[in-house]
């Protein structure tokens, strides 16, 4: 009869063989993987080195003349909107005037034509005033 541990052992080496196998795949696609994504990175991260220092100079001065023209047009800008400021007070100032002018010169006109509608009732007046002093 067989021994029963003996079945055992049996068993045990014929799974050691796949088992040895199975970890030679994995080792191997292990190996293929990272020769392949390791390769891959590589490229790409010499891609990305930083610029020279001659490059990150010019473009800080870039930098610093845009904010120096940025300054400039924003003072520029308050300047302007202090001066539309004055003129717009100016104008309101102006049209003031103008109304003011404009209702002194209706009442001017007003009191014109009531000196003249006296003036031209007064002569009827007299005429009468002569008829009746005779």
């Amino acid at each position: 009869m067989i021994d029963p541990t003996m079945h055992d052992d049996i068993r045990q080496r014929s799974s050691t063989p796949w088992m040895v196998a199975a970890l030679f795949v994995v080792i191997v696609a292990g190996g293929f993987f990272w020769m392949t994504y390791g390769m891959g990175v590589k490229p790409q991260q010499k891609a990305e080195t930083p610029p020279p220092d001659a490059a990150i100079e010019q473009i800080k001065q870039s930098l610093s003349s845009l904010q120096k023209s940025v300054q400039g047009i924003q003072a520029d800008q308050q300047k302007l909107t202090a001066q539309l400021s004055d003129i717009q007070q100016k104008a309101s100032v102006q049209q003031g005037a103008q109304k003011l002018m404009s209702d002194q010169l209706g009442s001017l006109s007003a009191r014109v034509d009531s000196l003249q509608s006296a003036r031209a009732e007064s002569p009827a007046d007299s005429s009468q005033r002569r008829r009746t002093k005779r």
